[in-house]
């Protein structure tokens, strides 16, 4: 017997001839931390961190876009900066030089590059742990969201939802972050705060923002392929619940932005088809559909059908509220190639693994502008969100752009 080397699995035994399908469901248990893939190969942690970057490729991008007005919510036209196909990845957005602030405590160090500025984000904590994961049986009427604010230590005080809402502005943009599987409630946080500051470190100016972690049930409830299966189930329920709380930011004229790793991706694709009057788990939102809202959207490995965002897909009418996306795969993630087990389709491939090949238009017909990156060669093999961040596949500046973004519409 062979122990995995994976710390998400630690102490379970497999047999060696099983280990690639281990691995693989490891992380589709899809949390993802470092996963070894070819039992015959070692990978090391920063095994492509000398590597260049891949290029970032502008799908689209259209000739116009039009500036949102932070007093009076009205959208000025003018002409677009960026109108191509292919971008360097050194070029796609540039990291603003920022000065160091206060250090904001030992258990979540921040980057120096973090500037006084900072002080002036908000952070959320919104838990659906307590609710239904079943999407047959959600409240979509008046669903009971736990809020609580965060400080820059984790720390809590208590919130609700008129809270979150009068707090909401035209000018200060509201980033949703949704979290991949096997995490517990004070993971889900700490990780949530890392990324927050991989992001707030990048900002290309210093436009403070609001950061709400949504925090799911995705606690380690089994092993491998029934826990993979389980957390898709899942992800119905909170596609669902997402798509609610995102009617309330359309109702404010909230600029927001989406962001979510592995089966948060999938969250995410849910909530927007929800949004636009599309079933999920066999449910739909009980209002009117809303198209058009210009959410922006970063996808890290996307745990989701590379083709259910496409016009005849499950999750279609996602991009008609998609203003600009930022999509970051890896063709070698070894969890994430075999896919197809908890899919149901023995031929399905994950979006996080081809990128983007499929894709509805958006609400006006136009292409949907995304800029894709294959971060394969400095990702390696991992399925690992923190990968992303630490190595030169620029996941921070890239989720970075989408700060500044959320106050245009492409």
């Amino acid at each position: 017997m062979k122990q995995l080397p994976n710390d998400e699995l630690a102490g379970l035994c497999v047999n060696p001839c099983f280990m690639v399908m281990a691995a693989l469901l490891s992380a589709i248990a899809l949390g993802g931390t470092a996963i070894h893939a070819e039992p015959s190969v070692s990978f090391a942690e920063n095994e492509s961190a000398s590597l260049l970057p891949t290029s970032s490729t502008l799908l689209q991008k259209p000739s116009t876009e039009k500036v949102r007005s932070g007093s009076t919510g009205l959208e000025l036209a003018r002409p677009s900066s960026l109108v191509g196909s292919t971008m360097p990845a050194s070029n796609s957005m540039s990291a603003g030089s920022i000065q160091s602030a206060d250090a904001i405590g030992a258990m979540f160090p921040k980057p120096a590059s973090l500037s006084a500025e900072v002080q002036g984000d908000r952070l959320w904590l919104l838990s659906t742990r307590h609710m239904t994961s079943a999407a047959c049986r959600a409240n979509l009427r008046n669903p009971n969201f736990q809020f609580n604010r965060l400080d820059r230590c984790g720390r809590r005080s208590s919130s609700d939802l008129g809270d979150y809402l009068s707090t909401m502005t035209t000018d200060r943009p509201r980033i949703i972050y949704i979290h991949g599987n096997r995490r517990d409630a004070p993971t889900a946080i700490s990780q949530g705060l890392w990324v927050y500051r991989q992001i707030a470190s990048r900002r290309p100016n210093n436009q403070p923002f609001d950061w709400v972690i949504w925090s799911w049930p995705s606690d380690a409830e089994s092993v491998l392929i029934s826990d993979a299966r389980k957390k898709a189930q899942k992800t119905d329920a909170q596609g669902l619940y997402v798509a609610w709380l995102l009617t309330q930011h359309h109702a404010h004229a909230q600029p927001t932005s989406l962001i979510g790793f592995s089966f948060g991706a999938r969250v995410v694709s849910g909530s927007l088809h929800a949004l636009a009057g599309g079933t999920v788990g066999r449910r739909s939102l009980d209002q009117p559909a809303i198209t058009g809202a210009n959410f922006d959207v970063g996808l890290l490995a996307p745990a989701v059908d590379n083709t259910w965002m496409s016009s005849c897909g499950q999750h279609r009418y996602a991009n008609q509220n998609i203003n600009e996306m930022v999509m970051l795969y890896n063709k070698r993630d070894i969890a994430l190639k075999y896919f197809r087990f908890i899919s149901g389709n023995s031929n399905a491939k994950a979006l996080g693994c081809t990128g983007p090949r499929y894709m509805a238009p958006r609400h006006d017909g136009t292409r949907l502008p995304i800029r894709a990156r294959d971060c394969a060669s400095t990702v390696g093999n991992h399925h690992s969100e923190q990968q992303y961040y630490k190595n030169s596949c620029y996941a921070g500046r890239e989720m970075a752009s989408l700060i500044s973004s959320s106050l245009i519409v492409h």
